[in-house]
């Protein structure tokens, strides 16, 4: 998903009012294949096969192929523009469907631009928090940075076979990633979102810069300070990236956090 620099997008009655419709994705079919929503629902792709992972590609808007996503997850899109998106699976285009996004009926249905902030409920781990967002909590992802797992899960199984580090190496410096950026924020601070706020990953995960109240991008701080890095196989806006790739040059040069005192372990990590 590709970061986009904008203010975040404050919804009005009609949005408030928005429906999640269900898509499920099953014999290598979407069903249904073609669907009529109002601009601010939401489409959620569940994936009800078996052993066989897949992607939502809206690859004639221009946009890159999101994650692909396994066996009972989901992918969920907001849509915030009236027109007709026709969409494939990345892995089989052969399947292929379309969305049409209507006018709401209601008045004052467009979104306006305006900046909004969110409390923060709990740091979740190095890179993830929970949020109030719109009236319920939501996981935001640091967009563009990975922090190592603090918890046992299959992304920890994952990372420990194809970066030959042990499980509890990384469950160590996993949790001293968390524990650094639960000194960058907490519970009931205030922050501000920037970047495409439409589109959640596979983990249900909303993708985004995170400001504190200073102004200071929690993304950032965690590469400078050592305890996060550049999530290269994310596509990501061009500025992004290099001073995200900048941050991590100086914080591995500099021997700040994690370079400094598990330096061999992240030299693993990084590769």
């Amino acid at each position: 998903m590709k970061y986009i620099s904008s203010l975040v997008l404050l919804f009005s009655v009609s949005f408030l009012q928005a429906k999640t419709h269900d898509i499920e994705i099953k014999k290598f079919k979407f069903s249904p294949a073609e669907i009529s929503i109002n601009i601010g629902d939401s489409i959620r792709w569940t994936n009800k096969e078996r052993r066989q992972y897949h992607s939502v590609w809206f690859e004639q808007s221009g946009e890159p192929e999101p994650d692909y996503f396994f066996p009972d997850e989901f992918f969920e899109r907001t849509f915030d523009k009236v027109g007709n998106l026709p969409y494939r699976c990345g892995p089989h285009p052969k399947m292929t469907g379309i969305v049409h996004i209507l006018q709401a009926k209601e008045t004052g249905a467009e979104p306006k631009a305006k900046a909004n902030s969110y409390s923060v409920e709990s740091v979740e781990d190095g890179d993830t928090l929970v949020i109030q967002y719109k009236g319920k909590s939501q996981r935001v992802q640091l967009i563009g940075i990975n922090a190592p797992e603090d918890t046992q899960n299959p992304k920890l199984n994952l990372d420990s076979k194809s970066k030959k580090i042990t499980k509890a190496d990384l469950l160590a410096i996993g949790k001293l990633a968390t524990d650094h950026l639960k000194t960058l924020i907490k519970a009931g601070d205030e922050v501000t979102l920037e970047g495409n706020l439409t589109q959640k990953d596979k983990y249900n995960r909303l993708p985004a810069i995170v400001l504190t109240e200073k102004n200071e991008s929690l993304n950032h701080s965690m590469v400078t300070d050592g305890y996060a890095l550049l999530l290269t196989r994310f596509p990501l806006d061009d500025d992004l990236k290099n001073s995200l790739e900048q941050a991590q040059k100086k914080a591995q040069s500099d021997k700040n956090g994690l370079w400094g005192s598990h330096s061999e372990l992240m030299g693993k990590w990084s590769d």
